[in-house]
């Protein structure tokens, strides 16, 4: 059994590659394709693929011919694909979804966003797989009553009649084998695989109408007289009658089809043939088949007025027109079916007896209504299956649990990391993650919805003892109830999602007039920067950052608000000092040098002090805005700018993607990262965190030369290229920014010493090597407590 799903990463650029298959970490088996025709090939040689992360722009074939190919191969409908792109036009993304991706991710993403995306692709895939899986079960059930059906009935007909027993399967079998050559010599007929396994069911009704003919003349061993054979013949507008009067729709393609075949079974190519005496290809396909597969099955058998005849036997008298006159190419697919039509009537007479013994199995099954309730169940798991699906589809990629009512038992699974499990399966009595009060509200609220009116919302608080971690989330939960006439109530699906504040947040979390303790924003705020890109707390009439401690008091550290947008000065158009004024919340535009925010501002008061909470979420490069109902695309600016970090002001991973073949050139590289950053994080805040990395940027910068190139690679780790410098002066370098980091001072933050860890490589090509050697040297230098390695 496979234990790891397989992506394949398709993309020109090894350095993207690399990082993607970083971010996913272990959890996966890779698969690399530097372009789109290579991934072609891939996916024609490896069945094992279970997600495509597929670039856009890319030689020889881009990420919209990938696609087409994969529409063009039904491969689209079996794998799912997630496109990465820094293409942001709104056409792009339109397109992409046009051609079947199952997901779109803009460049430059983020790790979370990433992992979340894929994780959620494939469980999407796998329910799909799964409910694919059980309508195919579903599928199979009903074509097995129906065949079911059909044999039980023809069966009564054939042993009225005296015919041998395997009749109906003889006439099956000849006319699949007779189409198959059919489509094989000519297109005329237009004729799928599905249309040869229904005229093939179909045929086993050819003669129903002999229900109504007469024992003494059915069974008549001598010939008929002429008044006889004129009842006889009448079998055929009977057979088409019975089907036709039944009730259901005559544009069933099945019954539809058994009338044409019971109604003109009997017809010649030439027109001698009854009830209409209809000519060449006015015979439907389906009954000039069954007309051939009856005469020679009928030629082949022992009947109570003829013994049978040996196989070439039948073959000549058919060919030489002694039974009447058939489409030639009808004749010659008989011919050059013959040996496989021997072997497989061969095979079916052997089986015939395990065959009627399992058929009578099923019709005893049938009359007990033993098979029913199955198909019942089968229809019943496909419908939940298809609710659980649309639930899990349109919730984000978090924690997520599946109560079964029927087992007792509930599974909780966590995507995001937060839970001290993965997955776990829990039942009811032992299952403590909710308070008991949680869980009966729970229950209750569970218990009062409706089929129409299945949700439920409500904050509850996750808990784990064993480990002593509590958190609260807002509960977004869907009852299951069946599909019966009463509905029964089969369990229920949920996800948990941050508990957050104001925009984001349940009203209830801050009150209208905005006044909340220290302690409580706080813990909002901690969520929320999962969330944002700009967690903060202002006072705009003052211009500064607000500082909020651990346990809720304002610190007296305070910094300017207008540098994080790359202002010089305070905002013209300041939100928040509107927001201030007038006691209200607002939202803006913000644009910077190197990228647009999306801002929202909230009036507060904290502990009886006035301040506004912002909120910034990065936009992609390119934004459509609407305005006088008219939509209008603002581009950042793509000069060097653009690829700067606004923490830090190094340049972010996007600058080294795009200029790698420049950066190629570079002669050492060394991958720089902070020592215990989150717990610097956890015990001052984010403020303080970002302090440190424009701190430890600022040391780099000033240690090294202008051609030298200093890169924001993570969260807390720098890639630091050096273009000219002689061997023995890069350790030395190294050192130095190591020991520049820990002793000098960070502005407002005294106490905070922070350590780095290096690894340095020395020409070592291409980047991609170095950077992921450099990476290595610097985890081994980590561990060693040698905070230099080269």
């Amino acid at each position: 059994m496979k234990e790891k799903s397989t992506i394949l990463i398709v993309d020109d650029s090894e350095l993207n590659r690399m990082i993607l298959a970083d971010i996913l970490g272990d959890e996966y088996n890779f698969i690399e394709a530097e372009n789109g025709a290579r991934a072609i090939e891939l996916l024609r040689t490896h069945t094992d693929i279970d997600l495509i992360l597929l670039d856009m722009a890319m030689p020889e074939m881009n990420g919209f011919d990938v696609l087409t190919a994969m529409n063009n191969n039904r491969q689209i409908e079996d794998i799912p694909v997630v496109m990465i792109s820094a293409e942001n036009g709104i056409e792009h993304i339109e397109r992409a979804y046009d051609l079947g991706v199952t997901d779109y991710i803009s460049r430059p993403f983020d790790r979370m966003v990433v992992r979340c995306r894929v994780v959620n692709a494939l469980i999407l895939a796998a329910k799909q797989k799964r409910l694919m899986r059980l309508a195919a079960e579903q599928i199979y059930e009903k074509e097995k009553i129906s065949d079911l059906m059909i044999n039980i009935f023809s069966h009564i007909v054939e042993f009225r009649n005296g015919e041998s027993g395997p009749h109906v399967l003889h006439i099956r079998i000849i006319t699949e084998v007779l189409l198959n050559r059919l489509v094989q010599k000519t297109d005329r007929y237009a004729l799928t695989q599905e249309d040869i396994q229904l005229i093939s069911n179909a045929s086993a009704l050819h003669d129903i109408g002999k229900v109504s003919i007469p024992d003494e003349i059915i069974n008549k061993p001598g010939k008929l007289t002429k008044e006889e054979f004129e009842i006889m013949k009448s079998h055929t507008t009977v057979g088409a009658d019975i089907l036709h009067s039944l009730p259901f729709s005559n544009e069933e393609p099945l019954l539809k089809t058994a009338y044409e075949i019971a109604r003109w079974h009997h017809e010649r190519y030439d027109g001698r043939g009854y009830p209409d005496g209809l000519t060449g290809e006015a015979i439907p396909i389906a009954a000039q088949v069954v007309s051939v597969a009856d005469v020679y099955d009928a030629l082949t058998s022992v009947r109570c007025y003829k013994p049978a005849y040996d196989h070439e036997t039948a073959l000549r008298m058919i060919v030489n027109g002694e039974c009447g006159t058939f489409n030639p190419l009808l004749l010659e697919c008989l011919l050059d079916g013959s040996l496989q039509l021997r072997e497989r009537l061969l095979e079916a007479n052997e089986g015939y007896t395990h065959t009627t013994a399992r058929t009578q199995q099923l019709s005893t099954e049938m009359m007990l209504k033993q098979a029913t309730p199955q198909v019942g169940r089968s229809i019943q798991a496909l419908e939940t299956e298809r609710l659980k699906t649309d639930f899990f589809a349109r919730q984000s990629c978090g924690i997520q649990f599946d109560y079964d009512a029927a087992t007792h038992t509930i599974s909780v699974t966590d995507h995001t990391d937060t839970l001290p499990f993965t997955s776990r399966l829990y039942d009811t009595e032992k299952f403590t993650i909710f308070s008991k009060d949680d869980l009966n509200r729970l229950e209750n609220a569970l218990s009062a919805t409706t089929r129409d009116a299945p949700d439920v919302s409500m904050p509850i608080t996750l808990r784990f003892q064993e480990v002593g971690w509590e958190h609260e989330y807002m509960l977004a939960a869907r009852a299951l109830w069946s599909s019966d006439a009463q509905p029964r109530y089969l369990g229920a699906v949920g996800q948990f999602r941050e508990m957050q504040t104001d925009i984001m947040l349940p009203e209830m979390e801050l009150p209208d007039s905005g006044a909340v303790t220290g302690r409580q924003l706080v813990d909002s705020m901690e969520s929320m920067s999962r969330i944002f890109d700009v967690v903060r707390l202002v006072d705009p009439k003052k211009g500064e950052v607000l500082q909020l401690n651990a346990d809720g008091t304002f610190s007296d550290s305070v910094q300017p608000c207008f540098p994080v947008w790359n202002h010089g000065k305070r905002c013209s158009r300041c939100i928040a000092c509107r927001c201030m004024e007038d006691k209200t919340r607002m939202s803006r535009l913000e644009l910077t040098d190197e990228c647009a925010y999306q801002l929202i501002s909230r009036y507060l008061i904290v502990d009886g002090r006035e301040c506004v909470l912002e909120l910034g979420s990065r936009l992609s490069d390119s934004v459509w805005v609407t305005s006088g109902g008219r939509r209008f695309r603002l581009d950042a600016s793509h000069g060097e700018d653009f690829y700067l970090d606004p923490v830090t002001g190094a340049y972010g991973r996007r600058y080294l993607e795009d200029q790698q073949p420049e950066l190629e050139k570079a002669e050492a590289l060394a991958v720089i990262d902070i020592d215990h950053f989150k717990q610097i994080n956890d015990e001052y805040g984010h403020l303080a965190g970002d302090a440190v990395l424009r701190h430890v940027a600022n040391v780099i910068l000033s240690r090294v030369n202008t051609a030298d190139t200093l890169v924001r690679y993570g969260g807390d780790e720098f890639v630091l290229l050096l273009a000219h410098i002689p061997p023995e002066k890069f350790r030395s370098t190294l050192e130095r920014i190591r020991g520049a980091v820990y002793t000098t001072e960070i502005p407002q933050y005294e106490n905070i010493h922070p350590t780095v860890s290096i690894g340095g490589v020395y020409q070592v090509h291409p980047l991609v090597d170095a950077i992921r050697r450099a990476d290595k040297l610097m985890y081994w230098a980590k561990q060693k407590r040698n905070n230099v390695q080269t």
